[in-house]
């Protein structure tokens, strides 16, 4: 009972006294204290000085960690936190291929796996700007910050907060914080100069970089200016055995090496597939080859539909009835393709403060950052909702028409043909092809970003004070060179001239799967139909606040009582500019009108160009409260209290709380926990995205229903249901809501001795209404609910019923972003850390785990509907259910580092490993005794080793760095992707030598 009166007094004397105490302090007289001591803010509390943060778990990497990583980039750094998950933005990565998606020099952050968007990014405690280019994550468009816009040099610090922090940083904070602190010494300057090259490959790293400090006006006034250049020299994958080849299949368990999923070579191929109006298909293919099941196909089996052999066959190829090439002709696209771009970077940092007589600091930090990237990838094929009818008259076809419309004789069509078959006018048809003779198409990604920080900052009293203006732009222009224009491609093919483009070719008899074409059309039948396209768009971020601090407000019997409040305001701004060509203001329209394609550009789906903004009103106010302490039992018992308003103007307003507690019965044993709302605003391409539009085929549950032949998971009896050639259209939705989010952390903190620090901390998750999309199949399935219930899913709009189809033939499905499921995501971290004084110097060991016991999506929304109706969560796909050990999610992730410095501190070395865990690959499987069997991605584990000689040949200034990374040269391994790993979770580097020299002075 004294102990929960003490309790119950403590708090309500700290609730009283800050409501009465922040007017009248700044009236009170200044209170001299034994020693000045600067307050410095780390992140998970706003209060300068707090002794609070350790209620809250954090992960802290200094300098010499850092460099102990050997990351040379950002996203390799964050790739050595366990509680990083999957990196969704990645210049590796073997999707992230198409115009519509992030490339380039760009890295995302993605705390605990939950998503990007969902992890706060600051530099030095404020907001940094988004990139501009959005990824697809779970179905939607997602947003990150570029983690590779600051050099890894030039930081003094990262710090993660791993809770939920909605209520002291505001939205997006759902996951964590992460936060990059820049170095701020002001004394002399620095030269640094870092090369490394991989072993085996072409791929190396230069890196230049310089900082310098001044000061002037009798010490009133410091500038400081860093800058990096780095250049990488990036590789193609046919460098890599691993990646080489997308057929994958030699390179899995034996017990694997059937399953047709491990090949990925498409079948799109360079070999034509046709298909003649009023005779059929067919497809060319070698004259002679073996098939991929190892049998012989020649020439007799060429042609059909009243075609001869003899009659088919054309020189190395022939003409053989049928739509389907044989696995063997499918082209390994990864002889043209880029594994690593090449990337030159530029990064710099400035820094001014000066103080003014009257204690006031003006302050301003700037940073700019500029990168080019430069890739290849094979030519786009001409895909299902580009296909188009090319005039019977092209002059190659071999059904074309006896003579020309001038009287020349064609001496291209097959001689002795029966006119009943191919008339003497010719048949037109359509055509799937993959133009491999025009050469690769090459992408260059220039991105830029530039921040302006102006301030003021104080103190009075006991308060410290800051107020800034900040204004900060990110750019990227992605300018694809060497594509196809769909009209364009279409007029070459049509001339009735020998500069008609010929798609009756082979490719490299020598080499079935190969895209190299050994009988290429002339430039002179090519370049017409060429053209560039880019994609430009722009984020801009501008932010003014107020913060204020007073860690000793209030005294209680325990200790004193800190406050923090503040108020923000902050726009956000998004500007995309599309090439005319994709962006639907040049639509296809010379070919199948019914859909109108509303891109020209082959290959890619319509961009319409987006504009949107949205202003931020915020306000916060954060407590320490001290309340009980020297108690038997209570060392110490502080709470820390949070809040945070937040009004937008496009998806209203929201208001989150946040208790945290912090226990330590003993002065070297700690108990935490804490408690908090979160939320994530969507973002702005989700609210407004204008919509993109193919052409495809879905199957009509409602239609199957009706007829009483099948039922919601698609079991029809046999019935084909299928529609085809319907639009699909996905565009943003501007009633979205709010993710609403609650996290919960308890944990523990050991402290022995001065030497051994250990923590446990569990965590959880769970978010509402998360931002998801239906997929056709399922906005179909939808509409039969609807209908059973007496309504329609208006999104699925149909033709005339007749009697094929009593409810009419889908024509369009219109789709919009929604709040669906619920998710659920927890676990627990496990450290360690251990410094060992010798005689040979100080050794510090250190232990970071990460690892999630659940990541669990139920049905909410319309997705709820579809389940509730008797469909199998299956049909949801990764939306639903338990995906831990899957889909980039392993169960563990971990690091250890072993840390050395000689009694001189002249010579330091360290060892850096890096675990992350199996995870099952769903979409490869195989049946035994009855079950199913996944493949795994096995486990993969690397180390790095740096060593640092300070000093180096007498020189005091100068200190020599050598590492490796990647030690025993491990592959990543085996996955079902484009370069075969995951290049979400793994790195493509083999074993890395590099050296840098600092020259300090």
């Amino acid at each position: 009972m004294f102990k929960l009166k003490k309790l119950s007094e403590s708090l309500l004397i700290a609730f009283a006294g800050c409501a009465v105490a922040s007017a009248p302090v700044f009236a009170q007289e200044e209170q001299p204290k034994e020693e000045e001591v600067e307050r410095i803010a780390v992140v998970g509390s706003n209060i300068k000085g707090s002794t609070m943060t350790s209620a809250l778990p954090v992960t802290e990497l200094n300098a010499e960690e850092i460099e102990t990583t050997g990351a040379v980039d950002g996203d390799e750094l964050l790739r050595s936190i366990p509680q990083v998950g999957a990196v969704g933005f990645t210049a590796t990565r073997g999707g992230n291929t198409g115009v519509n998606a992030a490339r380039g020099d760009v890295g995302s952050v993605n705390l605990r796996s939950i998503g990007e968007g969902n992890t706060l990014v600051l530099l030095n405690g404020r907001r940094m700007v988004n990139h501009p280019i959005t990824q697809t994550s779970f179905g939607v468009p997602v947003t990150s910050v570029n983690s590779n816009t600051l050099p890894v040099s030039g930081l003094s610090r990262v710090e993660v907060l791993r809770d939920g922090a909605g209520a002291l940083y505001g939205s997006d904070a759902v996951a964590g914080v992460v936060n990059y602190v820049t170095k701020d010494n002001y004394e002399g300057g620095d030269f640094r100069v870092r090369y490394g090259a991989e072993e085996g490959t072409s791929r190396n790293d230069l890196s230049i970089a310089g900082s310098k400090g001044f000061e002037f006006n009798d010490g009133q006034t410091f500038f400081l200016v860093s800058a990096n250049l780095n250049r990488r020299k990036g590789i193609l994958a046919s460098e890599k055995d691993y990646a080489s080849n997308q057929d994958l299949r030699s390179r899995a368990p034996e017990e694997f090496q059937s399953v047709i999923g491990f090949d990925n070579r498409s079948s799109l191929e360079p070999h034509a597939s046709l298909n003649f109006l009023g005779l059929g298909s067919f497809r060319i293919r070698p004259t002679n080859f073996v098939r991929d099941n190892g049998s012989l196909r020649d020439a007799s089996q060429c042609g059909g539909r009243g075609v001869t052999a003899e009659q088919a066959v054309l020189g190395d190829v022939c003409l053989q009835s049928g739509g389907g090439h044989d696995r063997a002709l499918r082209p390994n696209r990864n002889e043209d393709r880029t594994l690593a771009p090449d990337i030159d970077r530029i990064n710099v940092y400035t820094s001014l403060s000066h103080e003014f007589d009257s204690g006031f600091e003006y302050y301003n930090e700037s940073t700019y950052y500029r990168a080019k990237a430069k890739r290849q990838w094979e030519q786009s094929a001409i895909l299902s909702n580009g296909t188009f009818v090319v005039p019977a008259q092209s002059y190659y076809n071999p059904f074309g028409p006896v003579t020309f419309a001038d009287g020349r004789v064609n001496p291209n069509r097959i001689p002795g043909l029966d006119t009943s078959v191919v008339p003497e006018e010719g048949l037109d048809y359509t055509l799937r092809i993959r133009p491999t003779d025009t050469g690769p198409r090459r992408v260059e990604v220039e991105s830029d970003s530039f921040r302006f920080l102006n301030g003021l900052r104080g103190t009075y009293d006991d308060w410290d004070w800051d107020t800034g203006l900040l204004y900060s732009e990110a750019e990227t222009v992605d300018t694809a060179y060497n594509r196809i224009s769909s009209p364009l491609f279409l007029a070459q093919l049509s001339l009735d001239t020998p500069d008609a483009y010929n798609p009756f070719t082979g490719v490299n008899p020598a080499v079935l799967s190969s895209i190299q074409d050994f009988s290429p059309n002339p430039r002179s039948s090519i370049d017409p139909f060429i053209v560039n396209s880019s994609r430009r768009a722009k984020t801009k971020l501008t932010m003014i606040d107020f913060k204020a601090s007073n860690p000793f407000l209030y005294e209680l019997p325990a200790g004193d009582v800190g406050i923090a409040f503040g108020l923000e305001w902050r726009k956000e701004e998004l500007d995309e500019d599309n090439s005319d060509i994709f962006d639907g203001s040049d639509p296809f329209v010379e070919g199948n009108s019914n859909p109108t394609n509303l891109s020209s550009l082959e290959g890619s789906s319509v961009r319409p160009d987006v504009f949107a903004e949205r202003k931020v009103f915020s306000a916060y106010a954060e407590l320490a409260v001290p309340i009980l302490a020297d108690l038997p039992g209570v060392h110490t018992l502080d709470a820390q209290l949070a809040v945070r308003y937040e009004d937008f103007d496009d998806v209203g307003n929201i208001t989150r709380p946040k208790l945290a507690l912090s226990w330590y019965p003993v002065e070297n044993f700690q108990v935490r926990g804490a408690i908090s709302k979160g939320f994530r605003a969507p973002n702005l391409i989700q609210l407004n995205s204008p919509g993109t539009s193919i052409t495809t085929g879905v199957d009509d549950f409602a239609e199957g229903i009706a007829l009483g032949t099948g039922d919601i998971n698609g079991e029809f009896d046999g019935q084909d249901i299928s529609n085809g050639n319907y639009l699909l259209e996905t565009s943003g939705n501007q009633g979205l809501a709010p993710e609403k989010s609650e996290n919960i952390s308890v944990g523990v903190t050991f402290t022995p001795n001065d030497d051994w620090v250990l923590t446990f901390d569990w965590w959880e998750v769970e978010t509402e209404g998360t931002v998801g999309v239906l997929s056709d199949e399922n906005e179909s399935r939808l509409d039969a609910v609807l209908r059973a219930q007496g309504s329609s899913n208006p999104r699925v709009i149909r033709g005339t019923p007749d009697a094929e189809n009593p409810l009419g033939a889908i024509t369009q499905i219109v789709r919009r972003y929604e709040n669906l499921n619920t998710r659920t995501v927890a676990g627990y971290d496990i450290s360690a850390l251990y410094n060992m004084d010798t005689s040979i110097g100080e050794f510090t060991f250190k232990v970071n785990g990460a690892r999630t016991l659940k990541f669990n999506q139920t049905a909410g929304g319309d997705a709820a509907a579809i389940v509730n109706f008797g469909a199998d969560d299956a049909v949801l796909g990764s939306a639903v259910g338990d995906i831990v050990g899957t889909t980039n999610i392993p169960e563990w992730r971990g690091t250890a580092s072993i840390n050395w410095k000689s009694k001189d501190d002249l010579w330091r070395s360290g060892i850096f490993v890096n675990y992350v865990g199996a995870v099952d690959e769903t979409g490869i499987s195989i049946t035994v005794d009855g079950n199913r069997r996944f493949y795994t991605i096995d486990r993969h584990v690397t180390a790095n080793y740096t060593l640092t000689r300070k000093e180096f040949m007498n020189n005091e200034n100068l200190s020599v760095t050598f590492g490796i990374n990647n030690i025993f040269d491990q592959d990543p391994p085996l996955a079902d992707t484009t370069f075969g790993f995951s290049g979400e979770l793994h790195s493509s580097i083999a074993r890395y030598f590099y050296m840098t020299a600092n020259y300090s002075f």
